[in-house]
């Protein structure tokens, strides 16, 4: 199975892009940060990856995103780039994230599972179940 990456220029071009929305200027302080969140989730480097299928690496990918911290001043920007990078990496292999809107808080879980990964209440392997429990296959 031939899988699509996402690269550290990705990565770079997405936070520009959600920098852009709000104008504001997108500032990577630490380009090796954001290469070792890649290297985590995509390692070893072949299919199906150390986390097993696409859905599982994009938890991965998304958690490691969010913990590099690799943006200036970007709390609330990474909280938007790492959930677009791994919705990403989903859509380029066939499968897409399914989850409810929270009526009562008006946030969706994506939101709500994103924000308590970046507080530290969600563990890497609950990210990835999450990730894994809300696929669908696009194919």
């Amino acid at each position: 199975m031939k899988v699509k990456l996402l690269s550290l220029d990705d990565i770079l071009e997405i936070n520009q892009e959600v920098c852009a929305t709000v104008k504001q200027r997108s500032i990577c302080m630490d380009k090796g940060k954001v290469e070792s969140a890649l290297g985590a989730a995509f390692y070893p480097g072949d299919y199906p990856f150390q986390y097993g299928g696409i859905p599982k690496v994009a938890g991965a990918l998304c958690y490691f995103l969010i913990k590099a911290h690799a943006f200036m001043d970007a709390n609330k920007r990474t909280a938007a780039l790492a959930p677009l990078a791994a919705a990403l990496f989903m859509d380029l292999n066939g499968y897409e994230l399914i989850y409810p809107l929270k009526i009562k808080s008006g946030i969706t879980a994506f939101t709500d599972v994103i924000e308590k990964t970046a507080a530290s209440h969600i563990s890497k392997d609950q990210m990835i179940a999450w990730f894994d429990h809300h696929k669908r296959s696009i194919n």
